[in-house]
This record gives C-alpha cells, sequence and structure tokens, in this order.
C-alpha cells in the first residue's frame, strides 16, 4: 500500500471508530462484553471454526501451493479492519461490533502465527513486530473509540452533532481507498487461476453463513459477526507473508482475497439496511394504524 493510501486507511479508521464512540456510551459498549455466549461463539467460529475450514477446503480443492499457505493465513487471522465500514452500520449492535473488532484483532495478533503454525503445510517460524502492532491497534482503534465516549459523556449534544459529519468522513476515505487499491487487486486476481478465485469466494460465503448462524437471535449480531468473520486480516497476513515466503504468490493471494471479500459484504450490508428501514416503514403503519 503506498503512502498516501495508507494516509487514508488510518483516517478512516479513526473518524468510524471516533464516530462509533459518539453515538454510544461506556455503559453499553462494556454491556456488549455481558453476553458471554455470544462473545464466546464469536470468538470460537473465528479462532477455530474458520481456521479448520480453511484447512478442508485446501484438501478437497486443488490449488497452487502457495495459494494454499495464502487461505491459511488468511483462516488463521480473524479482525479485518475494514469489516467496521460494514459493521457499523448497524443500530442495535453498533456497540458489539466496535467491541468485536478490537478483540478479534488484538487476538490476530497475539494467536495468528501459533494458529498458523498448527495449520500450515510447511515449518516456518513466523515473527512480528508485536510492538508496533499493538502501538496501532491503540492509536488508531481504542483511542478514537474512548475520545468519542468521552465527548458523547461531556456533552450529548455535541457528540450529536459531529457523529453524522465523521461516519460520513470515514465512508468516503474507505471509498477513496478501495478505488486506490482497485489497480492492485485487480492484478493479483489475474495471476491466479479461476479455481483458486471461485475458492476464495466460497470461502468468504462459507465464512458468512457460519458467523450469521453463531450470531444469535438477533438479525443485527448476525449481521455483525458474518461480516466480522468473512473479513480477515488482510493486513496482518501481508506482513506474515512478506517476512515469511518472500519472492512467492502468497502475498498475490492475500491481495486478492483482500479485494474480493469487500463486494459480498457491502451487498450483504445494504441488503440487511434496505429490510431494516421496510421493516421499521412496517411497524410505523402499523403502530398508526
Amino acid at each position: 500500500m503506498d503512502p498516501l493510501s495508507k494516509t487514508f486507511t488510518l483516517i478512516f479508521l479513526i473518524t468510524t471508530m471516533a464516530a462509533i464512540g459518539l453515538k454510544v456510551t461506556t455503559g453499553e459498549i462494556i454491556s456488549a462484553f455481558s453476553d458471554r455466549s455470544l462473545m464466546i461463539r464469536s470468538l470460537l467460529v473465528n479462532l477455530i471454526l474458520v481456521p479448520l475450514l480453511g484447512l478442508v477446503l485446501i484438501k478437497i480443492v486443488p490449488m497452487s501451493q502457495d495459494a494454499k499457505i495464502g487461505i491459511l493465513l488468511l483462516a488463521a487471522a480473524p479482525g479485518g479492519l475494514n469489516a467496521i465500514q460494514f459493521t457499523s452500520k448497524t443500530k442495535d449492535a453498533l456497540c458489539y461490533a466496535a467491541s468485536l473488532l478490537f478483540i478479534l484483532t488484538l487476538l490476530s495478533v497475539l494467536l495468528s502465527p501459533i494458529i498458523a503454525g498448527f495449520i500450515l503445510p510447511i515449518e516456518i517460524s513466523i515473527s512480528l513486530p508485536y510492538g508496533n502492532v499493538i502501538r496501532f491497534l491503540l492509536l488508531y482503534l481504542l483511542l478514537p473509540l474512548m475520545s468519542g465516549l468521552v465527548i458523547h459523556r461531556l456533552s450529548k449534544q455535541i457528540a450529536g452533532i459531529l457523529s453524522k459529519p465523521a461516519a460520513i468522513c470515514g465512508t468516503f476515505f474507505f471509498v477513496v481507498v478501495v478505488i486506490r487499491m482497485l489497480a492492485q487487486r485487480k492484478q493479483a486476481m489475474a495471476a491466479m487461476s479461476s479455481v483458486e478465485i471461485v475458492t476464495m469466494i466460497g470461502f468468504i460465503i462459507l465464512m458468512m453463513i457460519i458467523g450469521w448462524l453463531a450470531g444469535g437471535p438477533s438479525s443485527e449480531t448476525r449481521r455483525v459477526l458474518a461480516t466480522a468473520t468473512s473479513m480477515r486480516n488482510a493486513a496482518l497476513c501481508f506482513i506474515i507473508a512478506t517476512n515469511g515466503f518472500p519472492d512467492t504468490n502468497v502475498i498475490v493471494t492475500v491481495v486478492a482475497f483482500s479485494g474480493l471479500m469487500i463486494f459480498p459484504n457491502m451487498l450483504f450490508t445494504v441488503y440487511g439496511i434496505i429490510k431494516e428501514r421496510k421493516s421499521s416503514k412496517n411497524n410505523f403503519k402499523t403502530i398508526v394504524v
């Protein structure tokens, strides 16, 4: 990713997390952890079921060794940062979305090398710049969220005024980054076989289904978990692939996946928003009648 795209990505993360903090309270964020059953299911799906699914796919689908390694790295790394662009569009599950993103991203940094070590078909020592990654999480995820929460606590009126522009700003820069990265992702997809592309799309859809089924009775939490599960931590995988698999197409697989996972989740989010608005209108009509 070029320096300008990195800057735009940081702006997207900061403004989106700040917008969430401006909309909710500290108590609501804490309450998101109170549903232990949901949180445990979320972690089991992302840290156990998805890696197992990745293993099954590479066993039954004929692919190149580099593509297999790339898919397994992605299966081992939850907490894709771009997921917050879609999960933040929920209303009732907004706190769960923010909490889940932070937890999955943190656990991804701590556990992905261990999980990858178990499921990769070759032995390799995986090292990460843990200090830099954790500093990134604190500065660009936790700090903006906490800042928004503080403003919300001090003045709900000011928080209400700032939340919408912050959310719009986040969406704008997300779109800019997607457009800027489009050529690179298309090039990566072109370097892969049609079987490998179809397999990754199938992997994404299966992860969405698993997340949806594990999300509980609420359609809001189901949407959040479906998206959070299917959008893997491509940035972390890119670091691992660059350091552990230089001069291979493992990086190409990661880049291609990072582009493929956006469109299904965008459609899924738009569908959810439209369905939610129709439901709200129907409920309003019922109340009026």
